[in-house]
């Protein structure tokens, strides 16, 4: 029986605090959130020891009075509340996810590992909608486990090596014809099992066989666990896969269109991908009665069917755990439940909640759909240019100039589809601190601060003064990621706010102002660990 439904939601939000470093800079993981200023990327290699050796040459700074060293000057501080932090909401498909990537890691044409600039996982809509924004599918895994089934089954390469092999080789089955009018091959795809029959017609049956295995204790216990693609089902046509004993006795899962779905017996009811069926033996209909098991057999009858098998396994007790979802159950709650059968895409909180589990711990993701938001605060310093400067003005005597430039890479196996850009109105009284807001899309480049005369812009100034204090206001609903896309603002501040709006080391635990001599202290950590280099670890430090 095979989960349909799906209720994620498509706004989502993130966590990632998945680097080594991470574990001793955060472990409670307190929410930091400041603009990095380096888009280098923490070396896997790093762990406690150099983590430490930051962290006590940043403290005696700290505490002998001086400023944390920053290249470039002050960073902006985008936990305070007066400082907006604009994102673009959008999706993005990375093609081959390593065990050891981090999320919206990607390898780019040349190679190399890449981590896309500025992406974080989608804001959760509410408190009471699923939050479930990395998308995977079953057959798009790659694991030994597999293929791991029977587990002492091996056989001989063209080198005349002894290998391991599985119930997934070709050359382990045996067919049978003899009951039908057409035919039925058994072939390999990919380190994936075809089975398909053709030309039958009501009435026919025609037979695959694997035997290579014997299963004389636990029987009950075992776990029919099946990854299948049904790439036909043609009407009328069944599927059956059936687990055979010593005396003949046996349990069947089937794929029939005609069939019950929710039933405990049934792997699919349609063609699709990605079919994840796991069911103990003992729960099945004749499962109690089996005693050694010794042949798999798949059927199929009435019609053409064609089936792919990625994943097959017998001999274990446990079932597959494809990471964590969140859903609403019939009780209105929102509860968070580990997925074990699904058909196609489907939503997970985290990929850490596929790879923590033993048996996927090595997994690579063969495709990763991300609900995604690119944010200013994640961004390289380079894409972001900020002065202050006097306003010539009594009540708000300084003036804040940006430009904020969100560019994206192009790789092969890579895919950003943008939705809507938003900023957040942060101000009591709008129309007396915007003084100019404007977008620029399809660029070529990026915009520098000296440069934006050259730069056509549109403008958004209205947007903002018009909106109220906490409003997400639209910059543009038609982004895309094929150009460089700009906001460039002019915005009045007091001094004390410039003060806050540039502080490293203004911020509390909740990613506001605040916190006193221990903020202060991991402000300037994270300051020196971004100065270094070190961004990811400074993000990691800072929980953002």
């Amino acid at each position: 029986m095979t989960d349909t439904n799906d209720t994620d939601s498509d706004a989502q939000n993130y966590t990632n605090v998945n680097l080594e470093a991470a574990h001793y800079a955060a472990p409670d993981s307190i929410a930091w959130t400041f603009l990095v200023r380096t888009d280098g990327k923490l070396s896997r290699d790093v762990g406690r020891r150099a983590f430490m050796a930051a962290a006590g040459a940043t403290l005696a700074a700290g505490m002998a009075g001086g400023a944390a060293a920053q290249s470039g000057g002050s960073q902006l501080n985008f936990g305070y509340d007066l400082l907006s932090d604009p994102w673009i909401t959008g999706d993005v498909t990375v093609e081959t996810h390593e065990p050891d990537f981090d999320a919206f890691d990607y390898i780019a044409d040349d190679e190399s590992v890449q981590s896309l600039a500025g992406a974080t996982l989608a804001d959760r809509e509410d408190e009471d909608t699923p939050h479930n924004p990395i998308r995977i599918r079953g057959d798009l895994i790659d694991i030994d486990d597999y293929r791991r089934f029977p587990a002492d089954l091996t056989t001989t390469n063209s080198d005349d090596e002894e290998v391991d092999a599985s119930a997934l080789d070709a050359e382990f089955w045996t067919t049978d014809e003899s009951g039908s009018t057409g035919t039925i091959s058994v072939t390999e795809e990919d380190d994936a099992l075809n089975i398909a029959a053709t030309g039958q017609a009501a009435g026919d049956t025609a037979t695959a066989t694997f035997s290579d295995f014997t299963i004389g204790d636990g029987e009950q216990r075992r776990v029919l666990q099946l990854v299948a693609n049904v790439n036909e089902l043609a009407a009328d046509a069944v599927v059956s896969v059936r687990v055979v004993d010593a005396a003949g006795n046996e349990v069947v899962a089937t794929i029939d269109s005609s069939a019950d779905s929710s039933a405990d017996d049934v792997i699919a009811t349609a063609q699709g991908s990605g079919h994840i069926f796991q069911t103990q033996l003992g729960d099945m209909p004749g499962g109690p009665d089996l005693d050694t098991i010794e042949e798999v057999v798949v059927d199929v009858s009435e019609a053409d069917a064609d089936v792919t098998f990625h994943g097959f396994n017998l001999e274990s007790s446990s079932r597959w755990q494809f990471g964590n979802r969140e859903r609403v159950n019939s009780d209105e709650e929102l509860v968070t439940e580990t997925v074990y059968e699904q058909t196609g895409w489907f939503g997970i909180t985290e990929l850490s909640t596929l790879y923590d589990t033993d048996r996927f711990a090595n997994a690579v993701l063969e495709e990763v759909r991300y609900d995604a938001a690119f944010r200013v605060s994640e961004l390289p310093s380079s894409y972001v240019e900020f002065e202050f400067e006097d306003s010539g003005r009594d009540d708000y005597s300084r003036r804040m100039r940006y430009v904020y430039n969100f560019k994206f890479p192009s790789a092969y196996s890579l895919s950003i589809t943008l939705n809507t850009w938003y900023d957040e109105v942060v101000f009591q009284y709008p129309s007396d601190r915007y003084m100019a807001m404007e977008v620029a899309t399809g660029l070529s480049e990026q915009v520098a601060l000296d440069g934006t005369d050259d730069v056509e812009w549109t403008s958004r100034t209205s947007t903002y003064t018009g909106a109220s204090e906490g409003d997400d206001i639209e910059l543009s609903g038609t982004p895309s990621s094929d150009s460089v896309l700009a906001l460039h603002g002019d915005v009045l501040y007091r001094g004390s706010e410039e003060d806050s709006a540039t502080s490293s080391a203004a911020m509390g635990p909740t990613g506001r102002e605040g916190g006193g001599l221990l903020s202060t202290w991991l402000g300037k950590i994270g300051a020196v660990l971004s100065a270094l280099g070190l961004a990811g670890l400074a993000n990691a430090f800072r929980g953002s």
